[in-house]
């Protein structure tokens, strides 16, 4: 019994090993568990263990067997955990699978008056509505935005034929200041790579957003959904 461990540990290591290479397209001459300890944060609640089942592997494989049998047995809790994390990186989620598709995203044309936009974002909650032309994100309304526009032009209220056109210069993705950014990612990029750009943006000091999915993550390209800070809760 003890025997049919070692090699079922051996197994679901070289199973998680070709798991993370296709996941994450790791090169064959890179370790790809000793990829995964270093760089992806997501797994650091089981980095230590990692490392301990990278080094017993490493044991078993470059030592012979003595009289026929593994010198080391390794427990049922590492046989668990290689099959738990190798359960996680194969069914790792991409931006497609986490993103509010853009058919359900409040989102706004150049020509639609402000404040109906305003009443169905207060309605729902919401900060950010992506300007859209042609399903292409041109601009990002929000709180930030609408403070801009009053203090800039001196006005007191957005009028109710007023449109999102009065606001143009403020709109683009870059127009926000550095407090607020936005990015793009795109569609089959896994979930860990997207909370990295918001721990990455928290680093910084900054506030992202909102991160914009569409094909190949350009800024060109039609969006196909949206995913905010609390998409992303479970891999912080």
């Amino acid at each position: 019994m003890t025997q049919d461990q070692t090699a079922e540990f051996v197994d679901l290591y070289n199973r998680l090993e070709s798991a993370i290479r296709e996941a994450y397209d790791v090169p064959r001459e890179v370790g790809a568990v000793a990829w995964l300890i270093k760089n992806e944060r997501g797994f650091g609640g089981v980095r230590d263990a990692l490392d301990y089942c990278r080094e017993v592997r490493n044991l078993l494989q470059h030592n012979e067997r003595v009289g026929g049998e593994y010198a080391v047995v390794p427990s049922p809790a590492m046989l668990d955990l290689l099959r738990q994390t190798t359960l996680r990186v194969e069914r790792m989620p991409r931006s497609i699978d986490l993103c509010t598709k853009a058919a359900d995203v409040c989102s706004a044309a150049m020509g639609d008056r402000v404040l109906p936009v305003m009443a169905r974002m207060a309605e729902r909650s919401y900060t950010h509505a992506p300007i859209l032309e042609d399903g292409r994100v041109v601009g990002v309304f929000s709180e930030s935005t609408l403070m801009a526009y009053l203090v800039r032009d001196e006005i007191v209220e957005v009028g109710e034929k007023d449109t999102f056109a009065a606001l143009a210069g403020l709109l683009p993705v870059g127009a926000h200041g550095g407090a607020e950014t936005f990015a793009f990612v795109a569609e089959d990029a896994l979930a860990t790579e997207v909370a990295g750009m918001f721990r990455e943006s928290l680093r910084r000091s900054e506030r992202l957003g909102m991160v914009f999915v569409t094909a190949h993550g350009d800024e060109g390209e039609r969006m196909l959904g949206v995913i905010t800070a609390w998409d992303m809760a479970a891999f912080f």
